[in-house]
Order: structure tokens, then C-alpha cells, then sequence
């Protein structure tokens, strides 16, 4: 028999046995949540844990959410979701899956909890996001999703990267580059200080994605502090590049890395200091020759904004989300009209 447990904070849940079941699935162990519930304003952890025998044998990573986090869907329902929560299904900060573990019966048990929570709190729907498989699940609608961005890493250097792109599209990096160059801007990135400790630019760093957070919508996701965090956290897993702009801080973006994986976050931008210039894809390319050089395997840089990321010869990922309403009528609508509320294409990206 499957006995399902509810968690409110991932330091209810032993490191040693969440790690086990997180093995090989990226930006899901046990130190990467604990950092989210630091970092992330207004966040609101549930841990939905399978055990069978005792032992953990599946688990899903939740949180009640107010935000959409698209702004098109914000546009329409978040006056609802800022009165009545829902509850997504994913990992935070990395917008990967937050499924564990399981196949068959336990992942039907896992996901019929899901449900189960949503009705006990009372909550409007779930979405289960970030999955990699575009199976339907019973209970559930499917609904498309903005397919991710990868790259491969590949190459022993950046200019075998180069090399390898076609003419046109390494002629539209290196111009680019150029203007850039014109344009003062240089990105570096951001060493520790003297004796080790964290550079004091990052302080100033953190207004920046609060900046960027607050130009796509009406919410700022990080608390103060979230760099200095990041880095006690994670040490070396935690890259960051940061732009400036005739020698002043102008914006920036953070890699992660679990393992061979790797994912672009964090991007801040000091706006008066960058409208209408090339700082976005200085920071994408700073990003890129960083990870080429990194000897990981994959580089991950989100969905939104893909005119700009092709030009880096990045293959796309086909993802798909699940929703579920307490009411199965409004599950099976909302199915219906997936195409509508959750466009496969969205603009670029102004970032």
C-alpha cells in the first residue's frame, strides 16, 4: 500500500533519502530547495511524498502560487490567482519538471494527490509543468507549453563553437559583438573578493532582476540578498556574469549547474543605463562561451525570446504541462481551450 505525506518545508524531509530519489533529475536536491525557500518572495513550499514500506518511492515539488509567471495568462486571470491561489508542480527558480521518481502505479498515485491537495486546500487548479513526455494523465488536460531552449555543449572551445555555426549566423553573433563593444558594454564575470568572500557588486545586482521582474509583470520573485545566498549555497555552481556599461553595472544573468546540466537565471538589467542597446545578447553570449567552457553537457536558456536565442544554434525541446480544476467540467474545458490560454508561440522577449 501507497501512503502519501504532505510537507510544508523540505527541511521536513531527510536530505539523505530526498537525494536518493532525486538522483540524476537536476536542480531538484535537497540544498537547491532549500535555497528557494530563502530566495523566493512569498514562497510557499508543499512537498507531496510517496512512500511505500517506509521508503520514499516518488515525490512532487509544489507550491502554492498567486503568479503566473506568463504574461499573457497574467493579463487575463491574475486578478483571480492573486484572491485564490493554485498550486503549480514544478522545480523553483529552474522552470524544470518537479516530478520524482515513479512509473506506472506511482506516478498515477502521485499525480491523484496532487488533486487530492488541491481540493483539501481549497485551491482553484494545478498545472504540472516542465514535463519532457506529452502523455495525458487520467484527471488531467494536457495543454502545450513554449518549448525549451538547449544547447549542446560539444566543443572543446568557444571558437570551435564559432566555427561550427553557419556563416550567417556567426556573422550576426560577431556584429553583435561589435556593436556591444561600441556601445561600452563589457561583461565579466564576478569573482570572489579578497580572502574569499563574495564580491560587494553582487548587492547591486539584485535590484536588477528586481528590475526586470517588475517590466514583465506586476510581482519582484527574489527577496533581497538572493546573490550573496546563491553563492553561499552553491559555491562553485554559481556563475555570475555581470554587464557594465562605460565601466558601471549594467545588468547581468547567473548559470546554475547540477551535474552536466546547466541553466541561465537571474537576468537583471539597470535600464537607463541599457534601453536600445545589445546587453541582452552580450549576457546570452558571455553565457554561451561560459559554458562551453565549462565541461558540462547542456546548457539550458528557457523558452521566451527565441528569435535571439537561434542565432546561438539552440535546438528546441517540445514540453507540455498538465491542469486539473477541483471541478472535472472545468478540467475538460479548459482542455478544450488549451490552445487559447496557453499560446505556443509568445513574442520575443524585450528583456
Amino acid at each position: 500500500m501507497y501512503r502519501v505525506e504532505v510537507a510544508a518545508s523540505i527541511g521536513e524531509v531527510g536530505a539523505g533519502e530526498w537525494d536518493a530519489l532525486a538522483d540524476g533529475v537536476p536542480f531538484v536536491r535537497h540544498h537547491w530547495l532549500a535555497l528557494a525557500e530563502r530566495v523566493l518572495s512569498g514562497h510557499r513550499p508543499r512537498y507531496l511524498l510517496v512512500r511505500k514500506d517506509g521508503g520514499l518511492v516518488a515525490a512532487a515539488v509544489c507550491a502554492l502560487e498567486h503568479r503566473l509567471h506568463n504574461p499573457v495568462l497574467e493579463s487575463r486571470f491574475g486578478r483571480l490567482t492573486r484572491r485564490w491561489p493554485f498550486l503549480q508542480v514544478q522545480a523553483p527558480m529552474t522552470a524544470t519538471s518537479g516530478l520524482l521518481g515513479g512509473a506506472g502505479p506511482q506516478r498515477r498515485v502521485l499525480l491523484r494527490a496532487v488533486r487530492s491537495l488541491v481540493r483539501r486546500e481549497r485551491l482553484l487548479f494545478c498545472v504540472v509543468d516542465h514535463l519532457p513526455y506529452a502523455a495525458g494523465q487520467p484527471g488531467y488536460s494536457r495543454l502545450g507549453w513554449l518549448p525549451e531552449t538547449l544547447l549542446d555543449l560539444t566543443w572543446p572551445s568557444y571558437e570551435a563553437y564559432l566555427d561550427h555555426l553557419p556563416r550567417k549566423r556567426r556573422a550576426e553573433i560577431r556584429r553583435t559583438q561589435r556593436r556591444a563593444a561600441r556601445e561600452g558594454i563589457e561583461v565579466r564575470p564576478v569573482t570572489a573578493g579578497p580572502g574569499g568572500q563574495p564580491d560587494r557588486l553582487l548587492d547591486r545586482l539584485g535590484p536588477m532582476v528586481a528590475a526586470v521582474d517588475l517590466r514583465h509583470g506586476p510581482h519582484v520573485f527574489y527577496r533581497p540578498g538572493l546573490f550573496a545566498e546563491a553563492a553561499g549555497a552553491l559555491g562553485a555552481d554559481l556563475t555570475v556574469l555581470a554587464a557594465r556599461r562605460h565601466g558601471a553595472p549594467a545588468g547581468c544573468v547567473a548559470l546554475l549547474r547540477d551535474g552536466d546540466e546547466l541553466v541561465a537565471r537571474w537576468i537583471g538589467r539597470d535600464y537607463a543605463l541599457t534601453e536600445g542597446t545589445a546587453v541582452y545578447h552580450a549576457l546570452l553570449t558571455a553565457c554561451v562561451r561560459a559554458a562551453v567552457g565549462s565541461g558540462a553537457r547542456r546548457l539550458r536558456l528557457g523558452g521566451a525570446a527565441y528569435e535571439t536565442k537561434k542565432q546561438f544554434g539552440v535546438r528546441l525541446e517540445p514540453r507540455s504541462r498538465l491542469f486539473a480544476a477541483r471541478s472535472e467540467l472545468v478540467t475538460r474545458l479548459v482542455g478544450g481551450l488549451g490552445h487559447r490560454l496557453d499560446p505556443p508561440q509568445l513574442p520575443p522577449s524585450s528583456t
